[in-house]
């Protein structure tokens, strides 16, 4: 299970399945995978699943431009880790599920909790550390934080990552013989706050905003990595930077080839 190139040659239930549904129901879908390969690998492979269905958006911060994900990444890892690590693997024939629908994702993990954990507990986020699994636990916390950070505090960090991106706190159920956690996501909100850009913003194309963006990322721009940047004539990228340094966005530094442009403080 820990080592394997394929452990679900002899164990089975150790699969993993991930689904992207069409819409907010278990009706149609979009994608699917069964994913195989020792644990830490179906813990890195799901991520990887619903990463990939993601809705991800830029915000403007400052000068910087932000990748954002429609739901924090230490939030699923955290669902998903718990769910391979914390399972009953004693069920056969039952699979850890990764299900993604708009709007929500839910992880189902076969086995009800094991005695010694409250679910009332857990929904008030108090610590709780009796493992099912110890070998399993004590394996991926060699691996490093990435996957356990604390024993006890995962779903607390959970539900705050959650918070932290303005999206509720996780839900924990007992669905018949499985445990189910949902993170529930912005939804159409998460394009519209996507689209409400800061003031400094207003009145550029879009080429000039990565301009400014690269500038801040670099500390200069010149006219030549303007031109390469957004693919546009001598002419063009001109009078875009002079535009910005009339808006008092950038500031325009030397002459002739050795001109290159700097954000206004």
């Amino acid at each position: 299970m820990l080592f394997a190139h394929d452990p679900q040659r002899f164990i089975g239930q150790t699969e993993v399945a991930c689904v992207r549904f069409k819409g907010a129901d278990v009706v149609s879908y979009i994608d699917r995978r069964d994913l195989r390969g020792p644990l830490y690998q179906l813990v890195d492979d799901a991520e990887q699943f619903i990463y990939r269905h993601m809705k991800v958006g830029r915000r403007i911060e400052g000068f910087v431009g932000i990748e954002y994900r429609e739901y924090p990444q230490e939030a699923v890892r955290e669902a998903i880790v718990n769910a391979v690590v914390h399972r009953d693997y004693s069920r056969r024939g039952q699979r850890i599920r990764v299900f993604m629908f708009d709007g929500r994702i839910e992880v189902y993990s076969p086995g009800p909790l094991p005695p010694g954990i409250s679910l009332e507990k857990m929904r008030r986020l108090e610590p709780q550390s009796v493992l099912r699994n110890p070998i399993i636990v004590g394996v991926f916390r060699d691996l490093g934080s990435r996957y356990i950070e604390r024993l006890g505090t995962g779903i607390r960090r959970m539900a705050l990552v959650m918070q932290e991106h303005g999206l509720p706190r996780p839900r924990f159920e007992e669905v018949g013989s499985e445990f189910r956690a949902t993170l529930m996501g912005p939804g159409e909100r998460f394009m519209e706050e996507m689209a409400a850009r800061p003031g400094w913003t207003e009145g550029l194309n879009e080429r000039q905003v990565e301009a400014v963006l690269y500038g801040g990322e670099h500390g200069r721009i010149t006219a030549g990595e303007y031109q390469a940047l957004v693919s546009v004539s001598d002419v063009t990228a001109y009078r875009d930077l002079k535009d910005l340094c009339d808006k008092g966005l950038l500031v325009r530094h030397g002459k002739g080839r050795g001109t290159y442009y700097v954000l206004a403080r």
